[in-house]
């Protein structure tokens, strides 16, 4: 609040008295324009920006929300950093004991309530359309004036710093998704080639797996049992591992694929408790990481 009473008793007070205002900023970037009362006030009938004297004891963000709620009604506006100091000059062109600090404040919420002995109106208007309203030949109003075009400098740079951190952020995104893209493409040209490996693994275990024990020991069946360990060490050296499935084990269909079991009672017209469990893995499965490239085919029981 500025009316005459004040002024006369900062004139009083002391050696050098603050006025702490605020260019008041809305969710679409809009800032507040204040119209003071015609009558009863200093500078009646000028535009003007919310905020007042600094009191003592008080602190820059304490004095703007006092103001806010005494001026506009409002609470709980954010405070942001000073963005200009004015001085003023008496008659004599000397630099007065009055100083300015000029904030930048953020808008939320609530209706703005003028007191109506200090504003007779205000316009919530764009810092072009503001600046462009307070004149530039009244010294009350082109302060206020240069004070919205540091606002508006410092909104552009905030603005620009804004925009800069999202492109960085976008573009740790992107490096972050091209590295993922590339163990994507990895893995699937690894489970490519697997998948056209395992039959040919498949075909060796089935083989190896009915040797006659008298023949266990031939070169030949060692040379083949060989080959065999390599094409696995293969797998295993690309991330490949076998996925454990042992007899008795819960039939699960993430990992399991259950194939016809022609022995089953159930074939044959008898009534049997189905249990859910693995009765035998006809062919082994595989997985990448945590990801089944190929089930174990089982039988279920």
């Amino acid at each position: 609040m500025e009316n005459k009473k004040e002024i006369k008793e900062v004139e009083k007070g002391w050696p050098v008295q603050f006025t702490i205002k605020a260019v008041l900023v809305n969710e679409e970037g809009k800032v507040l324009v204040l119209k003071r009362a015609d009558e009863g006030v200093w500078n009646a009938g000028k535009y003007d920006l919310p905020g007042g004297w600094l009191d003592e004891g008080e602190s820059i963000e304490d004095t703007l929300k006092r103001e806010f709620q005494e001026e506009l009604g409002l609470e709980g506006a954010t405070i942001g950093p000073v963005i200009k100091m004015s001085e003023f000059r008496n008659e004599k062109n000397e630099c007065d004991r009055v100083k300015g600090l000029r904030m930048i404040a953020y808008y939320h919420r609530g209706e703005i309530q003028l007191n109506p002995r200090e504003h007779s109106g205000y316009e919530w208007l764009s810092l072009d359309e503001a600046i462009e309203k307070l004149s530039t030949g009244d010294s009350f109003e082109e302060e206020k004036k240069e004070t919205l075009k540091a606002a508006k400098k410092y909104l552009d740079m905030a603005g620009a710093l804004d925009g800069w951190k999202r492109c960085q952020a976008d573009f740790e995104n992107y490096k972050k998704r091209q590295v993922e893209s590339q163990k994507d493409l990895l893995c699937y040209s690894t489970q490519n080639i697997v998948l056209q490996i395992l039959p040919v693994i498949d075909n060796f275990q089935s083989s190896t797996a009915h040797i006659p024990e008298d023949q266990k020991d031939n070169p030949w069946v060692t040379g083949i049992m060989y080959i065999q360990k390599q094409l696995e060490q293969v797998l295993s050296d690309n991330g490949v591992m076998e996925c454990e499935v042992r007899i008795g084990d819960n039939f699960d269909p993430a990992k399991h694929e259950a194939v016809e079991d022609k022995e089953c009672a159930c074939e044959k017209g008898e009534e049997k408790e189905f249990k859910n469990k693995i009765k035998q893995v006809v062919v082994r499965g595989y997985m990448i990481g945590d990801k089944v490239i190929r089930p174990a085919r089982v039988i279920v029981e």
